[in-house]
């Protein structure tokens, strides 16, 4: 399918996918390439209550805030179901339909997240779409995780991406024959020499500004490519510690509201990581909506970020 996605009309979205989990879990596959995974000491019964709260707390924040929240029930009790990014991402491309794009999953029992019933909401809410679908790349063990593996500059056309066992290059490139974005690979490393599994761990984009983790980059060529991609189109650049990322500062999304005011969201964790200094630039910009999401943390190693997918704008 030849679909010229990149450039796109806007960087955030004011209307967003998230997946109400029926039995989120400790994932002991997922956890052998996602070291912010941790399993749990309480009963597994408890743990998929907590996360519900968390998530209920979450949507409603950001319903709360002004942006519009599709929200699904997974039915299968999937224990990464929280985490929709990671499958699905929507483009508002220049000219044309929007388009729905699904991704090849790394592990087994997260490729059962895929819903055709949640493609098929999210075309009655966006109209006419187009699809790719990449997960056919599995069968030769080529990953990529949606907006987990890629970090996107929507409006520049840029697409950042670290590699990683559920982002690997070829399947990256791949994406951006197809879309048009113009790549940006580069290798991450956590403090324990391991590839930091999803890129938007360490990295984030938004309209007004940007996050990264730039010392995890550990070649300098790399590092100052991305830096240099990150300060194109002028907006601030946030350089957090290894410290904060490994307190999900890095995993923090913005927004917008349906009347057009920036919306910041992560969780409480992050806000309380990011120095005074970078709270005030950030309460600058807009809203910052934090919630509390420890179990949803801890046990599945991802954060506000990894449960949002941004469905463009009304």
């Amino acid at each position: 399918m030849d679909i010229q996605i990149a450039p796109e009309r806007f960087q955030t979205a004011n209307r967003v996918l998230m997946i109400r989990p029926k039995l989120f879990g400790f994932h002991a596959q997922a956890s052998q390439s996602n070291a912010f995974m941790n399993e749990p000491s309480r009963d597994s019964i408890e743990v998929a209550h907590k996360a519900e709260m968390e998530f209920d707390a979450l949507a409603q924040a950001l319903t709360g805030a002004g942006v519009e929240v599709l929200i699904h029930q997974d039915v299968q009790g999937l224990p990464d179901c929280v985490f929709p990014n990671n499958w699905v991402s929507c483009h508002q491309p220049l000219n044309g339909a929007p388009v729905l794009i699904t991704y090849p999953m790394c592990d087994q029992l997260r490729r059962m997240e895929r819903s055709e019933l949640v493609l098929e909401r999210l075309g009655s809410v966006l109209g006419e779409v187009d699809h790719i679908d990449f997960a056919d790349l599995e069968d030769d063990e080529e990953i990529l995780e949606g907006t987990g593996s890629l970090v996107l500059d929507r409006v520049a056309g840029i697409a950042f991406a670290c590699c990683s066992p559920r982002t690997t290059i070829r399947a990256f490139e791949a994406w951006c024959d197809e879309t048009g974005y113009e790549p940006v690979a580069f290798e991450a490393l956590d403090t324990d020499d391991q590839p930091i599994y999803h890129t938007n761990v360490m990295m984030s984009v938004g309209e007004h500004f940007s996050v990264v983790c730039a010392q995890t980059i550990r070649d300098a060529q790399d590092r100052a490519h991305v830096l240099e991609r990150l300060q194109a189109d002028g907006r601030p650049v946030i350089e957090i510690s290894s410290d904060q990322m490994n307190n999900f500062c890095g995993n923090i999304l913005e927004l917008r509201t349906i009347h057009g005011k920036p919306v910041i969201a992560m969780s409480s964790r992050a806000w309380q990581s990011f120095s005074v200094k970078q709270q005030s630039i950030l309460k600058d910009i807009g809203k910052v909506i934090h919630i509390p999401i420890p179990t949803i943390e801890n046990v599945g190693g991802g954060s506000v970020r990894c449960m949002i997918a941004e469905c463009g704008r009304v």
